[in-house]
């Protein structure tokens, strides 16, 4: 049987609607089927239709009704929200704004929390270019420059006390997922020493953890090339915005 009668109830009905006809003109001798029995499946399959039909109508309507809904319900949101925005303007120009959030029965905004500062300039890696100048390149948390990152290059040479703010760079950006900065103002003399760099991220006058200090030696590698090597310098000193740090 469940071969012959179709598993969709619209499907079922039809095959009723169809055969119905037919059993009702064959003679009861041919296929063994009695008037009561076709009159029982008439009156199921005419009411089973009437309910499908019926079915169907609410389920027309009730989409209907939905997409009236979600319309009304899109633009009272549209016109709730010009309101509350309307509301804020009038508060943000009152000498106390939160009395007119009170009234209005609306929160407050929170004071915009300020992004953290770039965070430790890490994983580096240095190139030695052509001319002989050295390019750092980094990585580090929140360095964005969206949001307003930047990196500042200290340098120290073999014959300095402290590092010299030697200039920076802009944070990451879609394009270049890693920040870079090039001197090319190292001295020959230098080379025989190495240099040492230190890197730190700043947004605005908020300031960042600084970089351990990069050793770059040159002429180390069978080609004259350079290598470098990273520790933590004990004792140096707190690095300041190029602002206020003046180059010795």
């Amino acid at each position: 049987m469940g071969t012959v009668i179709p598993s969709k109830v619209l499907e079922q009905i039809e095959f009723c609607e169809s055969h119905l006809p037919v059993w009702t003109s064959a003679p009861a001798a041919s296929i063994g089927l009695t008037a009561a029995q076709i009159t029982s499946l008439t009156t199921l399959t005419t009411q089973t239709r009437a309910a499908y039909n019926a079915a169907l109508a609410a389920r027309n309507a009730s989409k209907a009704a939905t997409n009236t809904l979600n319309t009304s319900a899109a633009g009272m949101r549209e016109l709730a929200s010009d309101l509350v925005k309307t509301i804020k303007a009038f508060a943000d120009l009152q000498p106390v704004p939160g009395a007119v959030y009170s009234l209005a029965q609306i929160p407050q905004p929170a004071p915009a929390t300020p992004a953290p500062p770039p965070g430790k300039p890490t994983d580096f890696q240095v190139v030695l270019e052509p001319g002989g100048a050295i390019t750092l390149s980094w990585s580090g948390e929140y360095s964005a420059a969206s949001s307003g990152s930047f990196y500042n290059v200290f340098r120290r040479l073999p014959d300095q006390s402290g590092y010299v703010h030697m200039g920076g760079t802009s944070g990451s950006t879609l394009q270049n997922r890693r920040m870079s900065f090039t001197d090319a103002s190292v001295p020959t003399s230098a080379a025989a020493e190495g240099v040492k760099y230190i890197v730190q991220g700043q947004r605005g006058t908020n300031v960042g953890l600084a970089s351990d200090v990069i050793a770059v030696e040159f002429g180390v590698e069978g080609g004259g090339g350079v290598s470098f090597k990273q520790f933590a310098e004990e004792g140096s000193p707190e690095l300041a915005p190029p602002t206020l740090r003046a180059a010795a």
